[in-house]
């Protein structure tokens, strides 16, 4: 669907501006864009609830008769273009929160709510009060957690060349500095900042995978070998959205994920074919943790599906049920385990 890459494309394009060093008005252009790929998504679902009608999203009014007066009957409101107009992001998300499975709850709507509040408010501060900046973070961080659990669940959308961990990197925000740093706040970051304190104190406990605000603290750990180094991402308020990337490293040897695999035994096999059969004889291999190594996507709290990974002499196992291509195709037989 054309909306949903669409939003895909306005959610990167908000994590690029965010992660640009050098950039200008960058919260704001966050804002910005991120409600835009918010409000495309939104829209995109319900579409997709309303049997791929784009009508579903028209914006409608009551036509007017021949003495002006407004009749029962409905028209489709139009742009100056004379095309369709669709409805705004609250009618949309209000639409969304009522459906039956996989809808976004109040906590996920405060925080499209705050994203809008950021944008109407840039003309009244500039993002350089420390304390803004941190609560600016805060929202970003979750806004971006956010769409990426909405659309996946809704749309498979996949967000492998999405750097969100590089986000936060960029930013003071541990709370002794910033208390430490920041002066006097404006009376419009005051407010600001009182009311989205407000906001989040009037949620309800979480009870899903969406939050207003996340904290995210880095603890950097120097060590002689190339272990992970450790990264926490904490969630705010009730909130559990804990990720510790130390955790997650993959063993070393496990090189090859599952399409590096196939990939290797069509080049391997002149018989080889990815059917019943070969799925069969993948059983023992993925239970053999000499030859598979299964990653949860979410390791911390164990869920989210997994990711296998798998060590090269993984080859061997089908050496019995296929038929070798000439020798020097190939390269190298695989090591011992």
């Amino acid at each position: 669907m054309q909306l949903v890459s669409k939003s895909r494309a306005a959610c990167l394009s908000a994590v690029e501006t965010y992660n640009r060093a050098s950039a200008l008005y960058r919260e704001e252009t966050f804002a910005i864009l991120m409600i835009n790929a918010w409000e495309l998504l939104l829209k995109a679902r319900i579409i997709k609830e309303n049997g791929g009608k784009a009508s579903a999203i028209h914006e409608f009014r009551a036509r007017k008769k021949k003495d002006g007066s407004p009749s029962k009957l409905k028209e489709v409101k139009r742009t100056r273009s004379m095309t369709p107009m669709t409805i705004g992001i609250d009618r949309s998300w209000k639409l969304v929160s009522g459906y039956a499975s996989d809808r976004i709850d109040q906590a996920c709507i405060a925080n499209i709510e705050a994203l809008l509040e950021i944008r109407d408010s840039a003309t009244h501060f500039v993002a350089t009060d420390a304390l803004l900046r941190k609560k600016l973070t805060e929202i970003s961080m979750a806004a971006v957690r956010n769409y990426v659990t909405a659309a996946q669940a809704w749309f498979g959308l996949s967000f492998s060349d999405l750097n969100i961990a590089s986000i936060p990197i960029s930013f003071d925000l541990d709370q002794k500095v910033v208390d430490a740093v920041a002066k006097k706040s404006s009376d419009a970051v005051t407010k600001f900042l009182v009311h989205m304190e407000k906001v989040e104190a009037g949620l309800p406990p979480a009870s899903s995978d969406f939050a207003f605000t996340v904290r995210i603290d880095f603890d950097l750990i120097k060590k002689k070998d190339d272990a992970a180094v450790k990264a926490s991402v904490v969630g705010g308020a009730e909130a559990d959205l804990t990720l510790m990337v130390e955790g997650d490293k993959v063993p070393p040897g496990f090189t090859w994920t599952y399409d590096e695999l196939i990939k290797k035994l069509k080049e391997r096999y002149a018989d080889f074919k990815q059917n019943a059969e070969f799925h069969e004889r993948m059983k023992p291999v993925k239970a053999d943790k000499k030859l598979c190594y299964e990653r949860f996507l979410d390791p911390e709290r164990r869920k989210g599906g997994r990711k296998a990974f798998f060590n090269p002499n993984a080859l061997k196992a089908f050496d019995a049920h296929y038929e070798r291509k000439s020798a020097t195709l190939f390269e190298p037989e695989p090591g011992p385990s």
